[in-house]
């Protein structure tokens, strides 16, 4: 099988198709309200160029990330970063190179005001 990127649409496009998938609309159904102007989907539908929402389609998609979810995503990779260089250097007993990475990042974080752990929790 083919690896096929999965495009990222926004939530608008995303919502439009779920809907029109849940009152039983075909792909085929879907390309058609996208070009009938009126219909309450044609807005959100016609925001992505017409390849892009048959990819979307056709091998599925992933939907664009809201700011507040991307700040999250991201300060959860962050904290798990840290958590991984700190218990790599619980393994040595002088100050090695992956706590003086860890140090740093909780300094920036604490720079910032954000609390990185907060969101493994």
């Amino acid at each position: 099988m083919l690896n096929v990127n999965k495009p990222v649409i926004p939530a608008e496009v995303a919502d439009a198709i779920e809907e029109l998938r849940r009152d039983g609309a075909s792909n085929r159904g879907i390309l058609l309200r996208s070009e009938r102007i009126g219909n309450p989907y044609y807005t959100a539908l016609t925001s992505i160029p017409y390849d892009t929402l048959m990819a979307a389609l056709v091998n599925e998609y992933e939907r664009e990330l809201t700011e507040e979810q991307a700040r999250k995503q991201t300060y959860a990779e962050i904290a798990l970063t840290l958590q991984r260089h700190r218990e790599g250097c619980g393994r040595y007993r002088k100050y090695s190179e992956d706590y003086a990475f860890a140090d740093g990042v909780q300094y920036a974080l604490d720079m910032l005001g954000i609390d990185a752990l907060e969101s493994l929790r």
